[in-house]
């Protein structure tokens, strides 16, 4: 192999695949990327058998060939040298050397066939959407899933895509739940297709997202994202999600529309006085909303909010880290908080919709 390239470009396209290098791999390769000449392009892939990122970079052939080089020394060197022009020669025994401006490095690898990445199969199904409006929806609702490795299925995000071209994603740790849904094109006929995309991958792919359309097809237990010049393929959480739709409340006693940025900014400095245990109690009036939080050792903390408030007054108590992040995930400066009792699942909501946060209130004990 020998391949001349820009090391902005070459760089800009191992930052995308960097991430997917194996953390203990399994095997020597997997601690590197894979270089492949591919007609006018090298394509750099990287895989820890659970997810794989693939990306190409424009260069000049002077001969095809591949090779496996040490994927963080690769990724530190490139971005180091700041030379317009990067040739990489691929020497016998799995050598490569690398020259630039004034620069000589030589890289010991590996054979490519020693490289064991898992290709995609075949699927019936392709979906396609913004990029961006997929990125922006994972990010409202991905950092819900739970962290707990016990329930299997709510490690990652759920993507339901239903007919009529909607995509929801969904994502819970048992105390709060966020969904999210968006427009999609591509037809599933009328039957749901569901899959549970490991977080990992999806934090990934929020992070390759941009301007853009991307590919999403869903297969027999994996998944890939195509963008225009990266794919990201992740291997599926086996298990059936649980049903989230029922834990989804329809009738509020009260509901309560929220100056969301007021609210947000009392909320944090009241939990400052409970940095331990960030719980407060939220007590619905008149048109106002009163935020309280208290610790033993430090004092208690009040504000008032003015609200729009429709329904009863009551009293319940949060975990103020959830509603924090909550709130954040929402674009409108109006969100509705809707109560249906002290101890089932509270809503919040924009007036739109498209994206809803349930919380479980804590039980507290006086």
């Amino acid at each position: 192999m020998n391949v001349v390239a820009k090391s902005k470009e070459l760089g800009r396209a191992l930052g995308k695949v960097y991430r997917g290098i194996a953390s203990r791999p399994p095997h020597p390769a997997l601690s590197g990327v894979l270089l492949e000449v591919e007609n006018t392009f090298l394509k750099l892939t990287t895989t820890d058998l659970e997810m794989g990122i693939v990306s190409y970079c424009p260069v000049e052939v002077r001969e095809e060939g591949s090779i496996v080089l040490p994927g963080k020394v690769l990724y530190n060197l490139v971005r180091s040298l700041s030379s317009l022009e990067l040739e990489i020669v691929s020497l016998p025994d799995y050598v490569a050397e690398i020259k630039g401006g004034k620069s000589y490095y030589q890289l010991s690898g590996f054979s490519s066939d020693d490289f064991p990445f898992f290709p995609p199969r075949s699927s019936e199904w392709c979906f396609s959407t913004a990029g961006i409006e997929l990125k922006g929806a994972l990010s409202k609702v991905y950092f819900t899933a739970s962290k707990d490795e016990s329930n299997p299925s709510l490690n990652g995000v759920l993507f339901c895509f239903k007919e009529g071209g909607k995509l929801e994603l969904v994502a819970s740790d048992d105390h709060r739940l966020g969904v999210c849904s968006i427009e999609i094109s591509g037809e599933v006929g009328e039957e749901v297709i569901q899959c549970i995309v490991p977080l990992r991958g999806v934090t990934e792919v929020i992070r390759l997202l941009k301007e853009g359309e991307v590919n999403i097809i869903p297969g027999k237990g994996e998944i890939s994202f195509q963008l225009e010049d990266t794919s990201l393929f992740s291997r599926l959480i086996e298990g059936e999600y649980p049903n989230y739709d029922r834990v989804i409340p329809r009738d509020f006693v009260t509901q309560v529309y929220i100056p969301r940025s007021e609210f947000e900014e009392s909320l944090k400095r009241v939990t400052l006085v409970s940095p331990e245990s960030p719980i407060v109690e939220i007590s619905v009036g008149e048109n106002k909303i009163e935020l309280t939080s208290s610790s033993p050792e430090i004092g208690i903390a009040k504000e008032e909010v003015d609200v729009e408030v429709k329904g009863e007054e009551i009293r319940v108590f949060f975990n103020a880290q959830y509603l924090l992040e909550a709130l954040r995930a929402f674009s409108e400066e109006r969100v509705i908080l809707g109560i249906s009792g002290e101890f089932t699942p509270a809503k919040l909501w924009e007036v739109e919709d498209s994206l809803q946060h349930i919380i479980m209130p804590v039980e507290i004990k006086e």
